[in-house]
């Protein structure tokens, strides 16, 4: 399955600013130092995992040292990711397969997709799973010719919104929802407002007094308020 053709403004790879690890001569791929594969390797799973900052914690070990070790081509760890339990657990079962799909194209192919391309690899990865789709994205034409099997997927159209930004991809509210475990930042680790100016989260000894003494005048006046009301249910039942 091919992708289709779109208007989405497609940046040119030239000149955004990728990085990969092949020569642009044709006798093959130059020679790179170990770092240079931790960048790229760094770069991939910050261009997949954008959901959560904690990229150190959907590291998968056996696929890090594959790479490392030249057994496998940027190409081929980006779709193994795309399978991995850790992208299926916190990117696919979190969302639609509508979702999943556009989710995929913005971040392997680096654009949206259209509706009918949304349509169509949702179909495929309900009917073939996500190894078939994972598959068939990453070897498409347009995978290819933009990105080849070392450059890391990049940023190709000028309609994403958070694209190349290091931020949750969706509202505060939901990440909360979404990382409740070990990978989770700490600035997802509380729900409500904390007020700086208040010790401990706590206000001042004063205003919790007032307080009190509110509630309780509160309480007091609605207590006599339905006295009144049975008294005066009373005194009418005697009439």
């Amino acid at each position: 399955m091919q992708t289709l053709a779109n208007n989405n403004q497609v940046i040119p790879v030239s000149t955004n600013g990728f990085i990969r690890l092949e020569s642009g001569d044709t006798s093959g791929i130059k020679t790179f130092t170990k770092m240079d594969k931790v960048d790229c390797l760094q770069a991939v799973y910050r261009r997949l995992f954008k959901d959560n900052r904690n990229i150190d914690f959907h590291h998968n070990e056996s696929l890090d040292s594959a790479y490392l070790n030249g057994e496998i081509t940027t190409q081929e760890l980006v779709r193994e990711l795309i399978c991995s339990d850790m992208f299926i657990n916190y990117i696919l079962a979190t969302n639609s397969n509508y979702r999943f799909v556009q989710l995929c194209f913005e971040r392997v192919l680096g654009r949206p997709a259209i509706q009918s391309e949304t349509f169509q690899w949702s179909s495929l990865l309900a009917s073939e799973g996500i190894h078939s789709f994972a598959d068939k994205l990453t070897t498409s034409d347009e995978y290819m010719a933009a990105f080849g099997a070392y450059q890391v997927p990049s940023r190709r159209s000028i309609k994403l919104s958070s694209s190349n930004q290091d931020l949750p991809a969706l509202p505060k509210e939901l990440s909360i929802k979404r990382y409740q475990g070990e990978g989770n930042q700490a600035q997802f680790s509380f729900v409500g407002a904390v007020n700086p100016l208040w010790e401990g989260n706590m206000p001042p000894a004063i205003i919790r007094k007032l307080g009190a003494v509110i509630t309780v005048a509160g309480v007091i006046e609605v207590t006599r308020i339905l006295l009144t009301v049975a008294a005066g249910a009373v005194t009418a039942g005697h009439m």
